[in-house]
């Protein structure tokens, strides 16, 4: 496995103002301080790929990925919903990257119910097949420029609950759309991402491994996300309910040898220190299980 990390450990772009944020380019320094060698593209980082390549290089670092938000739960908005995440595909490839990490953005209604999602806000019907075709036009054309697409569930967005996961799965071409299991995410929409793992292990492209706290999502629930984000509701490794080592395992014994990326979208601490503690943690569960 190839294990990396986000800025968002550091800038988070939901909640930019709950710490200082960290300019570019010490936000790659703590990256390469807390132990890393891979990161994720996000807008804490510059668009110029010579640039970056220059800097990641001086670094040691290299770019895995970069998360898009695409809305395209609606045919009339694939064509320019496309092209906007071909541009991203395209600075990836400039740098050197694998996959290309596809969310729906989610909207209002849908951010202030998370974690609580009733069950007529739920995706479906042709919306849902619209969403599965426009991921599976994408996913070829992003293919075409060499890299992968890995759909993201997460957190007040029309792809959160298990019902909506498991039914885009199912909708969709398993050559074509992989998933990016988000342990956090998948968590606070009420699923169980061993089970997910168990059931489709097979479509797992990419891994975002975070913890949950129980007390922190249950006070939240229906809260509205960011809330959540600025209460901590994502714990370090090993401390939540998202049963981290079980997913570890679980991927160590389908023999996944992709990306890792380890996230604390929010903290307390210093993140740096934070980022350090939860690669630290990963590692030994590696080494734990072979």
């Amino acid at each position: 496995m190839k294990i990396a990390t986000s800025p968002i450990n550091w800038n988070n772009e939901d909640v930019p103002d709950y710490r200082p944020w960290l300019p570019y380019p010490g936000i790659l320094d703590e990256i390469r301080r807390a132990g890393y060698t891979a990161t994720e593209w996000s807008h804490s980082l510059p668009r110029d790929p010579v640039r970056l390549r220059e800097d990641l290089e001086a670094r040691g670092l290299e770019v895995v990925g970069a998360f898009v938000g695409v809305d395209l739960k609606e045919e009339g908005r694939h064509r320019d919903e496309v092209a906007r995440a071909l541009e991203t595909a395209r600075f990836l490839r400039a740098l050197g990257a694998s996959h290309l990490v596809v969310a729906d953005p989610g909207d209002p209604v849908r951010r202030q119910v998370a974690g609580a999602v009733p069950k007529e806000h739920l995706l479906g019907g042709e919306a849902l097949r619209a969403l599965a075709r426009g991921l599976e036009e994408l996913a070829l054309r992003v293919r075409e420029l060499g890299l992968a697409l890995v759909v993201h569930p997460h957190a007040g967005t029309y792809l959160e609950t298990p019902e909506e996961v498991t039914g885009l799965l199912e909708a969709t071409d398993p050559t074509l759309v992989a998933l990016c299991l988000d342990t956090g995410h998948l968590v606070y929409g009420g699923g169980d991402p061993v089970e997910l793992l168990r059931v489709y292990g097979d479509r797992v492209g990419y891994v975002h491994l975070k913890d949950v706290d129980p007390g922190v999502l249950e006070a939240t629930r229906g809260k509205g996300f960011a809330e959540a984000l600025r209460r901590y509701v994502f714990a370090p490794l090993g401390t939540g309910v998202a049963r981290v080592p079980e997913v570890v395992r679980l991927l160590r014994e389908r023999g996944f040898t992709g990306v890792v990326v380890l996230e604390q979208d929010t903290t307390p601490d210093d993140p740096t220190e934070t980022a350090v503690r939860n690669r630290v943690y990963v590692e030994e569960l590696l080494a734990r299980h072979g």
